[in-house]
């Protein structure tokens, strides 16, 4: 027998332990894999390559058990080199197509359901970072007045994202000057990107008071509308009673420091954000080191606006997943939100 012949063995093996601990959510054994897969070979030889599998670090034994179970380097070496993406069902396939079709909905709203829809189709938790204000471009400025001295500004930008400031006065304002300053900020700041309309602001501020000082100089009262530029997390998580249910957050102090993990916003956005480097990409097991997520998997995908990454759409469970169907299921609802924000604006 060659040496390619002895690694597609191999790989054969370890792909049906994979395959089979993720449907059976129990350690396989050599008698099951001959039971479940035509691996044309006899129980000792499965034995002998769980062996060597388990001497490379692509399989463990759990306690006392006979059977294997797949460790965190088997799942990346499975998903790197051996696994193809899987093949959808009519209804998956119509259940994402819905998301595409909410052209015109707000992004969050769409984002909600797009979490929502991979959240039911994989039973895992499904995850969606909100697009950052930041990225998009300035549309328009409204200033609203509330109360006599109580003005709220509300930034909309080309991409549909909404922001509001509520900004006390030191006077009260008429409307024409309300109206005035809303009318110099729009044409000061047309055409930019937010970065550049946060950074241009300041300036604009000093423009204005020089060139109506006669009859209106305290823009610096609206200095709160620099908080409508600033990012801040924004993470939508459906579904996390899925990943409670799984056999392996059954222990105490697993499912103590999974609830740890899913209540830090910002460590799952910045994981989130990580995953748009990529059209899928994975963080699996102990690659989410140094946080409380080591024994999950967050798979994720980018969606995009105008050919720019706008955010991450994807699923959190645990490492026991169904990959092939999970990254599938992913990279679709990524271009169903693309194709939803794109039509709509």
């Amino acid at each position: 027998m060659t040496k390619t012949d002895t690694k597609n063995r191999k790989h054969r093996i370890l792909e049906a332990i994979i395959i089979s601990y993720a449907e059976t959510e129990s350690p396989v054994g050599s008698e099951v894999l001959l039971e479940r897969y035509p691996l044309g070979v006899s129980s000792a030889t499965v034995r002998n390559v769980m062996v060597e599998l388990e001497e490379e670090g692509l399989i463990t034994h759990p306690h006392t058990s006979a059977g294997r179970i797949p460790t965190d380097h088997g799942y990346r070496y499975y998903v790197d080199l051996l696994m193809e993406r899987g093949r959808l069902e009519i209804p998956e396939e119509e259940a994402i197509q819905s998301v595409a079709g909410m052209k015109g909905e707000d992004p969050a709203v769409v984002l909600q359901e797009a979490a929502r829809v991979l959240s039911v189709l994989t039973q895992e938790a499904g995850v969606a970072l909100v697009p950052q204000i930041g990225h998009g471009s300035f549309r328009h400025l409204e200033l609203i007045s509330v109360d006599p001295k109580v003005v709220v500004g509300v930034l909309i930008s080309s991409e549909g994202m909404v922001r509001h400031a509520r900004m006390a006065l030191e006077a009260e304002m008429e409307a024409q000057e309300l109206e005035w300053l809303a009318a110099f900020l729009n044409e000061e700041l047309a055409g930019l990107s937010l970065f550049q309309a946060q950074a241009q602001l300041v300036h604009s501020f000093e423009s204005a008071r020089r060139k109506a000082a006669e009859h209106w100089s305290r823009a610096m009262d609206f200095a709160a509308l620099n908080s409508l530029f600033q990012e801040e997390a924004s993470v939508i998580l459906e579904g996390t009673s899925w990943i409670l249910e799984a056999p392996e957050f059954q222990e105490v102090e697993k499912t103590r420091r999974l609830m740890k993990g899913l209540e830090n916003k910002e460590l799952v956005q910045i994981l989130m954000r990580d995953l748009a480097a990529e059209e899928v990409k994975l963080h699996i097991g102990s690659e989410n080191r140094g946080t409380s997520l080591t024994d999950c998997t967050i798979a994720g995908a980018p969606y995009r606006l105008r050919g720019g990454v706008m955010g991450t759409i994807g699923v959190l469970g645990p490492t026991r997943m169904d990959y092939p169907r999970v990254t599938t299921m992913v990279g679709r609802m990524a271009q169903a939100v693309s194709r939803a924000f794109q039509e709509g604006r």
